[in-house]
């Protein structure tokens, strides 16, 4: 017998109304995974191109070597995280287990000594694939949480929406604290600076997830594995489950495109900042923007969505995304105020994204067991970061690439037509991933309806088994 079923999901724990404390331990947990993995995509590539003075190909081959490191270990990850909830009931002890090893593998990616430019390529190297190994580990559990605490949809926006609340805290605690550890460290050189921001936010991305695993305690769902189980059956059953699930195809290509768009503006801010607009000193206003109007709107769509349905709250907000994007692209002719309006707008937009995706994920699972009769958590979730993490590597290569073809130079002073694709790269390309995400999710068919109905049937199904 399969293990995805081999015992049938009790379905009517899940349903229970979520406690204050379990709502807010979720949405914290996302500030220590957006700490990490923010951190990593708004100074890694500057880090390895200023400080380590690889040259942007290097620097963005890394990131691709990452995406391939991905995917071979992912798969495997989820597979293992799926069989270790199998058997001890819950994905919250795994959680635990990584917390140290991601904060640890974040300081690491910063501690690189001056050792060569062919020793300093093989460390940083080997520290970026740790890290990303680690935080496979880390938030494949914490990802699958919702599909495991709840089957409203409602509720698991409130969950998405509290999770963005914390991911935009963490994303703006580590955009604001870097540069100022960076800057109190002047006298002794970036290199330290670095050293010092990861230490200190390290060590916060562990405490964070050790409380954050410790408040949401999922329903325990004992399952027997099969003898005959094996990765390769594991993967099997994902392909299956995923090729005819078309919203679940639907969320992976939004989550393709949503990955590389952002990833192309956050990482180029600091080349925008300091090269183009010339103007180093909003910084931190300009990294912090985004995250404080997520904070504010993430709520708003979650409320929107309540009122219309996910789809729509998508929809809108990657409309206003877009017009961020294309205000972005003003301003080299508008002046800084036209940015920090532009950031703040992106901001609100890309709030609706992480709060409807994370929301809609879990409802595409459950429509895909009805429809295949297989029940995949963390593999689902598995391959979903496997698709966001390969995207980030992408993105960085092709940042990477379009400034070295742009003729970027570290510490010299760029031409027009370096100044030109750096601005596209923060305006005009990520606003036209926010126009293919509308074209794709247009069509998305899971409503509040259908997905009552798909749970009522999963419920008959329970009960007449």
């Amino acid at each position: 017998m399969k293990q995805t079923d081999s015992v049938p999901s009790d379905r009517s724990a899940p349903g229970r109304a979520l406690g204050m404390g379990t709502r807010i331990g979720y949405g914290i947990g996302d500030f220590g995974f957006v700490a990490a993995w923010q951190g990593a995509a708004l100074f890694l590539l500057y880090f390895y191109t200023d400080v380590l003075h690889l040259s942007p190909w290097t620097a963005g081959a890394i990131y691709l070597t990452g995406m391939i490191w991905d995917a071979v270990s992912d798969p495997l990850i989820a597979s293992q995280a799926e069989r270790f909830a199998a058997r001890t009931g819950n994905y919250g002890a795994l959680m635990r287990r990584a917390a140290l090893p991601l904060g640890l593998s974040y300081v690491l990616m910063f501690s690189m000594p001056d050792m060569g430019t062919a020793l300093t390529t093989v460390a940083a190297l080997i520290g970026h694939l740790i890290f990303r190994t680690a935080y496979t580990y880390a938030s494949m559990p914490y990802n699958t949480l919702p599909l495991r605490l709840t089957t409203d949809g409602d509720e698991r926006s409130s969950l998405s929406a509290l999770r963005v609340i914390g991911a935009a805290l963490g994303g703006l605690t580590v955009a604001i604290a870097t540069p100022l550890l960076v800057d109190a460290m002047s006298v002794t050189g970036e290199r330290a600076g670095y050293l010092l921001a990861a230490t200190v936010m390290g060590g916060l991305v562990v405490g964070i997830l050790l409380v954050s695993s410790l408040a949401t305690r999922e329903p325990s769902r004992h399952r027997t594995v099969a003898a005959n189980a094996d990765t390769g059956r594991d993967l099997a059953e994902l392909w299956s489950a995923t090729r005819r699930n078309g919203p679940l195809q639907r969320l992976l290509v939004m989550m393709m495109l949503a990955t590389i768009g952002f990833a192309l503006f956050t990482q180029s801010q600091l080349y925008f900042l300091n090269h183009v607009l010339d103007s180093p000193g909003i910084t931190a206003p300009v990294l912090a923007g985004p995250a404080l109007a997520m904070i504010v709107t993430a709520p708003l769509w979650m409320l929107l969505a309540a009122r219309t349905s996910k789809r729509n709250a998508m929809i809108a907000g990657l409309l206003v995304a877009t017009a961020g994007y294309a205000l972005m692209g003003l301003a080299p002719v508008s002046g800084t105020t036209v940015a920090l309006g532009a950031v703040c707008l992106i901001g609100a937009g890309s709030a609706a994204i992480p709060v409807m995706f994370w929301s809609m994920l879990p409802d595409a699972i459950d429509h895909g067991e009805l429809l295949t009769g297989m029940r995949i958590e963390a593999r689902t979730f598995g391959l979903t970061t496997f698709v966001q993490k390969c995207s980030a590597g992408l993105a960085a290569l092709l940042t990477g690439g379009l400034l070295a073809l742009a003729g970027y130079t570290p510490d010299a002073a760029i031409g027009a037509g370096a100044a030109s694709v750096i601005t596209a790269m923060v305006s005009w390309i990520p606003a036209a991933f926010m126009m293919a995400m509308v074209m794709v999710i247009h069509r998305y068919p899971i409503s509040r309806d259908t997905h009552s109905a798909v749970i009522e049937e999963l419920a008959r199904r329970t009960d007449r088994s």
